[in-house]
């Protein structure tokens, strides 16, 4: 299918604009796919968000595509081998994000428990 076309479906999903059986599944698929490329850039980089650790982040898009692959089964789509992410601590932090140190620096001072994201520390 063509970008423009799955573009066009995943903003009427998103609009909660009724859609075919059809098109609802390749819209649900498109946002999962998203969701995995966008968990996967921040577990890379990090992010910038000033309010919520890299941790907190990962488990929100985590949840996304939980939620999307749960309505495909629901539509009768076998999600059995389909990749979900997984859990991470919501206190880690990807050293390389751009705002990495500014931000740690702001949750250590309002109190929350960072961790460094590193080969050693167990996602979950």
């Amino acid at each position: 299918m063509k970008r423009d076309n799955l573009d066009e479906l995943v903003r009427k999903y998103l609009a909660c604009k009724k859609l075919s059986v059809s098109d609802e599944i390749k819209a649900r698929r498109e946002y999962a796919r998203r969701e995995r490329a966008r968990w996967q850039d921040i577990f890379a980089f990090g992010c910038n968000d000033p309010a919520w650790t890299d941790g907190c982040n990962l488990n929100l898009v985590r949840n996304h595509i939980i939620a999307e692959l749960t309505g495909l089964e629901s539509l009768g789509v076998d999600v059995s081998n389909e990749w979900v992410p997984p859990k991470v601590d919501n206190g880690l932090m990807v050293p390389a994000g751009k705002w990495y140190e500014s931000r740690c620096r702001h949750f250590a001072q309002t109190g929350h428990r960072v961790r460094k994201a590193s080969p050693e520390i167990p996602l979950f």
